[in-house]
């Protein structure tokens, strides 16, 4: 018996199905030929999640190709026990290392990182882009939109809606959310384009009244981590020294038990509108560019161990964004970009998607990542044209996909 006992009990079911599965997999792999993990890795992830075995970088492909495997094998055969990356990445949060320094989840801003990061400039960016790209923004607002109503629509409580990444609304319902329920609460990190987006969408001072605005680090560690970043590279002797602390940082960060919303607050709706994706990537930026500020850049051979570390990171940071819904509403409406496509025009003119996809959450699907803290309701997906390309640039779409999420235990 290796279970974990997690001190959350949001975070259960998420364990005991990596469990599960992990024990059939052991039982099964001697049986494959050129299995994807081996039985020595599979024992060894088992180890790792058991606290009996020291996590190491090696084994973050184990855990993707492990959860995707087992995805893979759930679609086919109901039989098998389903679990996915998201529920792996959420085991792995329950794991403590020797080594690790406590990480808290405070949602306050820090003035200090909110400017390291940049977070008024990509909000400037955005406002930007939306305009040069009017048709292809507004076809996913249009979507996007549906299917926030829709899930209101399915909420059968009228007391408190909750929307995160409300800062400039362009895709967001508004206007509906707060005629529809008795209170809104619009969360964001930028307090002057929560505002401006307030003016401008809700006139009527009746619902004005009934409108909260709150800022907040949906993070909850950004300013412990761009203090962390900026110690890691200042206290090493050399470039070597410091990429060795910053990969340490990457492989020890842990968020035990991330939670939004107050215990004394539940909402009936809470949406969570294309937050995902965004949560996780100025840290990899802001460390670079703190890095090659002191040093030099970073040479080519080295790019491929410093993407591995920081993508590790940032689905970790994804994946606490998701726990951190879990347990504070009656319905979740997640929607999120989860493919990028570069487009580029042929030679006729036309757009057309061009090189290599990225994978904004380490896997193809929304669905690879909601763990089993949540019982999936509803599930939708459409393009979204992000930037037009041009004789001179590339441009870019993305695939966005949306689920509706209740409780685990309904």
């Amino acid at each position: 018996m290796w279970r974990l006992s997690p001190p959350d009990p949001r975070i259960a079911p998420s364990v005991l199905a990596v469990e599960r599965a992990l024990d059939w997999y052991i039982r099964e792999v001697p049986l494959a030929d050129q299995p994807p993990v081996s039985l020595a890795q599979a024992q060894h992830l088992r180890e790792v999640l058991a606290g009996s075995r020291l996590r190491a970088d090696d084994h973050f492909e184990i855990l993707v190709t492990f959860a995707r495997t087992m995805h893979r094998f759930g679609q086919l055969d109901s039989s098998v026990p389903q679990v996915n990356l998201g529920d792996v990445l959420t085991a792995v949060s329950q794991v403590p290392q020797p080594d690790e320094v406590p990480w808290t989840f405070d949602s306050r801003i820090d003035g200090n990182a909110f400017a390291k990061l940049q977070f008024r400039d990509t909000s400037t960016g955005i406002g930007k882009t939306q305009r040069e790209n009017r048709e292809g923004w507004w076809s996913h607002a249009q979507k996007n939109r549906a299917f926030i109503e829709e899930a209101a629509r399915q909420t059968p409580g009228r007391g408190l809606a909750v929307v995160l990444g409300a800062g400039h609304a362009f895709d967001l319902p508004l206007l509906e959310l707060a005629k529809a329920f008795e209170r809104l609460v619009l969360v964001d990190i930028d307090a002057d384009a929560l505002d401006a987006t307030v003016t401008g969408a809700l006139k009527d001072p009746g619902l004005r009244a009934r409108t909260e605005l709150r800022l907040l680090d949906l993070t909850g560690v950004n300013g412990q981590l761009v203090s962390r970043i900026d110690e890691a590279v200042a206290s090493a002797a050399d470039a070597a020294e410091a990429r060795d602390r910053l990969e340490a940082l990457c492989w020890t960060y842990r968020l035990a038990s991330p939670r939004l919303l107050p215990p004394e607050e539940r909402a009936d709706l809470l949406v969570s509108s294309c937050v995902l994706s965004q949560v996780s990537w100025p840290q990899r930026v802001y460390a670079r560019r703190v890095y090659e500020r002191r040093f030099s850049a970073l040479p080519g051979p080295l790019e491929r161990p410093w993407a591995r570390h920081f993508t590790y990171l940032e689905l970790r940071l994804q994946q606490d964004h998701l726990t951190s819904l879990a347990g504070v509403a009656e319905q979740v409406a997640l929607t999120s970009d989860v493919v990028s496509h570069p487009t580029a025009l042929d030679a006729a003119g036309t757009e057309r998607k061009s090189g290599k996809p990225i994978l904004a959450l380490g896997v193809p699907s929304l669905l690879e990542r909601v763990p089993k803290l949540f019982a999936l309701q509803g599930h939708a997906s459409w393009e979204w044209g992000f930037s037009k390309a041009a004789r001179t640039r590339n441009g870019s779409c993305k695939d966005v996909e949306g689920v509706r999420l209740t409780p685990s235990d309904r």
